[in-house]
């Protein structure tokens, strides 16, 4: 009776040690709440090289973890930070210890959604991709620059690098390195140009790429959609009649002055090959990236006999037509003299 009593004590005393230990050691350092994620804060960001020990000091100066140490004996435990994978990671408050390891060990970040649009060169390009990536901007530049052994199919010459890119909002990994970058964009152009539109690009006689540049000429002629493909359909008429194009927003992206409200007689003269007042043709790439939508209209360009337009003096952003020099001429008179009136000088 006497050693059934010491064994029941030695098991008592064993369970009790063994949920002391539980709730001193391994509950707090493995199972605990010790994660806490501010409201406002997105993602938890850990930039290529960092250490565990910088990844230790970020995570206790902003205060989403609460107690340092229980994360440092939990990380030893599961052999964490000997390499420590960049990346943004979604996190939820309340995790413990061992949920979050678990998560910076595997590696799974979230994919962010890169937006881009409203770009006119390939320096605004590579500074939006940069602002919303991990990678440097002059990174991509030499991406770009190396563009022919990376995509040695798409072969885009230089100045024609931007046709590449379509504006549109890209899941990504924010760490995605600049040649995975111009491949996943190489992809998002051929699922754009699908045969279809290939063939209508064919039709009119051009290229894709001779496509974009027009639709480009026209995304910068109007904001209204209803006169994108009249529009297009000028251009081709003077492309088709070997009749310089003469389009505005082309001297003001050889200008560089992009806050240039009227294009002065003056500004015709810059020697550019982007200058469609002194060279016929396309000019040799685009002068923006053009909406799919846009690039849609100047697909379907309107056939007519419209070789003029002029914008309308009533602050509608839109055009009138003309068919001929003498009926384009008083549209450009009676805007010009609308132009003086308010005081548009520049």
């Amino acid at each position: 009776m006497r050693r059934f009593w010491w064994i029941l004590l030695f098991l008592v005393g064993l369970i009790s040690c063994g949920l002391s230990f539980w709730f001193l050691y391994v509950h707090p350092v493995f199972f605990a709440a010790n994660v806490q994620w501010p409201e406002k804060k997105e993602r938890l960001v850990i930039r290529t090289g960092t250490t565990f020990q910088e990844l230790l000091d970020q995570l206790g100066e902003l205060k989403i973890i609460r107690d340092t140490s229980t994360f440092r004996r939990c990380a030893n435990y599961l052999n964490f930070g000997a390499k420590i994978k960049p990346g943004k990671y979604e996190v939820n408050d309340g995790w413990s210890n061992m949920i979050l390891i678990r998560l910076l060990r595997s590696g799974a970040q979230s994919p962010i959604k890169m937006v881009i649009h409203n770009v006119r060169t390939l320096d605004e390009l590579t500074g939006k991709i940069a602002q919303q990536l991990e990678v440097d901007s002059l990174d991509i530049d030499q991406a770009l620059k190396n563009s022919r052994t990376i995509l040695p199919d798409a072969s885009p010459g230089e100045d024609s690098l931007l046709c590449l890119f379509l504006p549109n909002t890209y899941e990504v990994y924010w760490t995605i390195k600049p040649d995975e970058l111009l491949r996943r964009m190489w992809k998002e152009y051929n699922r754009f140009w699908s045969a279809e539109r290939k063939d209508q690009a064919l039709q009119i006689g051009y290229t894709p790429n001779q496509i974009y540049i027009l639709a480009s000429i026209v995304e910068k002629e109007t904001l209204a959609s209803a006169e994108k493909s009249t529009i297009a359909g000028v251009y081709v008429n003077r492309l088709h009649d070997g009749i310089p194009l003469q389009a505005d927003p082309t001297v003001v992206f050889a200008k560089g002055d992009f806050s240039t409200g009227r294009v002065l007689f003056k500004d015709l003269e810059i020697d550019s090959p982007y200058n469609t007042y002194l060279y016929a043709g396309l000019p040799p790439g685009p002068i923006c990236m053009p909406e799919p939508s846009t690039i849609d209209a100047t697909l379907h360009a309107e056939k007519h006999n419209y070789i003029y337009f002029c914008a309308k003096s009533d602050r509608s952003g839109r055009h009138v037509f003309a068919k001929t020099l003498a009926a384009h001429n008083e549209n450009a008179r009676v805007y010009q003299q609308w132009l003086n009136q308010n005081k548009i000088f520049k």
